[in-house]
């Protein structure tokens, strides 16, 4: 495959798999969608052992504050968290997830795992294998461009 194709196919493939929940159609599939990326970025920062904020969720996945306020504001009216006063003035609320949040994201992951073995059905297992080792280090590498910064368009 020529070098120039290489990043096409990865934001194809982001393109493909993020319209599946931030959409404008709003239907309850997306608003679902939604609400698993609220709690699934909750569960991720929590994992940190740090309180997680509307910022936090925000920076983690990559959307305004405005657009997460209002996707945790709807995730909490449903149940799946709880955003809690902070404890001095000038602190940000923590939110945290609730049993249902939890439910829901164990529901999220078996999903996920369902959608993964019906597209790789006829996959070799070595090749399902190391598409999950590959998306684990691109992941990774993601992970540790996020801490230099992207590269500019001229680079």
């Amino acid at each position: 495959m020529l070098v120039e194709v290489r990043g096409q196919a990865l934001f194809a493939f982001v393109r493909f798999w993020s319209r599946r929940w931030t959409g404008a159609g709003l239907s309850a599939e997306t608003q679902r969608g939604r609400d698993v990326m609220v709690v699934e970025a909750v569960h991720a920062l929590g994992k940190q052992g740090r309180p997680t904020s509307i910022n936090d969720v925000a920076r983690e996945l990559g959307i305004d504050q405005s657009g997460v306020s209002r996707m945790v504001t709807r995730a909490q009216q449903q149940g799946f968290v709880v955003r809690r006063a902070p404890g001095r003035i000038g602190a940000a609320a923590v939110i945290t997830n609730t049993a249902a949040g939890e439910e829901l994201l164990r529901q999220a992951h078996a999903w996920q795992d369902r959608v993964l073995r019906r597209l790789t059905a006829d996959w070799p297992a070595e090749d399902v294998e190391t598409l999950l080792m590959l998306m684990d280090r691109l992941v990774r590498a993601q992970n540790t461009a996020d801490q230099t910064g992207p590269p500019t368009l001229s680079s």
